[in-house]
């Protein structure tokens, strides 16, 4: 097995190549680059502007995975579709609202009063005079003679 080696006259030919083409053949690759990024970034900014969110696992999942056109109405579409991205206007209902239990909610809410000890009022019916019954309410977190 015998290998090609390079002649000294190819090795030395390959050294002393011109800098102007290796300073166009790193401009093309750096072009290359630069061409390759902006592609990426405009596809980011198509999903961003469809409501996709790149932070989210999902978002990421679907960016890398989908193959379809690249407008932003195609790629919201999509995702409506496979739910990443709330419905457009057009298609969301009204939640329905039950509007009896807001209601009687509401009214609960006015009227309540605070919370007392079911029994209390058969211990109040016990009590013989002032300084039991005043006692007793203090004891059930009633207060007696305060100001407001």
């Amino acid at each position: 097995m015998t290998e090609e080696m390079p002649t000294e006259d190819e090795t030395v030919s390959q050294e002393s190549k011109p800098n102007w083409r290796r300073d166009m053949e790193a401009r093309a690759k750096a072009g290359d680059e630069a061409v390759a990024r902006l592609a990426q970034l405009e596809r980011e900014v198509a999903f961003r502007d469809a409501g996709v969110d790149p932070a989210n696992k999902q978002g990421q999942y679907f960016m890398k995975g989908y193959e379809g056109e690249m407008t932003v109405e195609a790629i919201r579409l999509e995702a409506a579709e496979l739910g990443l991205i709330g419905a457009s206007a057009s298609d969301t209902q009204e939640p329905s609202i039950d509007y009896e239990a807001e209601r009687r909610i509401s009214m609960a809410a006015d009227d309540a009063g605070p919370v007392t000890n079911p029994e209390l009022d058969a211990l109040i019916a016990r009590t013989s005079n002032e300084q039991e019954l005043r006692d007793l309410l203090e004891a059930n977190g009633i207060s007696w003679n305060v100001a407001m």
